[in-house]
Order: C-alpha cells, then sequence, then structure tokens
C-alpha cells in the first residue's frame, strides 16, 4: 500500500500547523502580559487555553501526517470546538471590546474552513485511509 497522502489532508496539516504555532505564540504573549500587576485573571485562563489548543493542534498534525486515527479524531474535534467559539467570537465577549466588521468576516472565514475540514475528513474514502493503515 502506498503511503502517499491526499492533498486535502496535507494542506489541512499545513494549515493546522500554522495554527498551532500562532495559538502557542499568542498564549504566550498573553501569560506574559498577564505577568503585568493589575491584569484581570481571565487573561491568564484564556493564555492558558490558547496554549492547550495550540499543542493539541500540532499533535494532530502529527496524527494525520503520520496517518494516524487518532489524528483524525484530534483534528476533528478541535475543529468541532472552533465552530461554536468562532461563533462565540464574533460578539464582543472581552471586556471593552466591539464588534467589528473585519472580526465578523475573518470569524465567519475560520467557521467556513472548520466546517470543510471537518466535512473533508469526515469522507469515507478519508477514514478507510486512516483505518486501513493502522489495521496494516
Amino acid at each position: 500500500m502506498s503511503n502517499k497522502k491526499p492533498i486535502g489532508i496535507a494542506l489541512i496539516a499545513i494549515y493546522s500547523a500554522f495554527s498551532g504555532i500562532l495559538f502557542l505564540l499568542t498564549g504566550a504573549v498573553m501569560l506574559l502580559a498577564s505577568a503585568v500587576p493589575d491584569m484581570p485573571v481571565w487573561m491568564t485562563i484564556i493564555g492558558m487555553l490558547i496554549i492547550v489548543f495550540g499543542v493539541f493542534s500540532l499533535a494532530a498534525v502529527y496524527g494525520l501526517w503520520s496517518i494516524q486515527a487518532w489524528g483524525v479524531k484530534i483534528t476533528k474535534w478541535l475543529y468541532i470546538i472552533a465552530i461554536p467559539l468562532g461563533i462565540i467570537s464574533i460578539f464582543p465577549v472581552y471586556p471593552d471590546s466591539e464588534m467589528t466588521v473585519a472580526n465578523t468576516v475573518l470569524q465567519i472565514f475560520g467557521i467556513s474552513i472548520s466546517a470543510i475540514i471537518i466535512w473533508y475528513i469526515s469522507k469515507e474514502s478519508i477514514r478507510e485511509l486512516y483505518l486501513s493503515q493502522n489495521n496494516a
């Protein structure tokens, strides 16, 4: 059996790796900023959650790239979680934040990408690829 990956898996892995690295960097900056006196506690909590999301994203990339069934499962769950988070992020939920057209467009774009990724990795051919590799 060939180890050739479908182009969709390669694109999802690249996108997820880029996102995971950005999550780690964003979380680290939030944690550093939360160390400043009088910063709100929510900044620390959100920073830690973003770092965890980044670690899971990078783990999912490894699983996708190495054709592991758990990689598809983690990827699917991460993007399922990303959809409601994207919907929530459209609205101004942080203190002193306001709704902007640019944020709304970016969040809708991110939600669409998440839905496409979930659809793609749920396709029968992709599921069979990951199941056959793990049973070999």
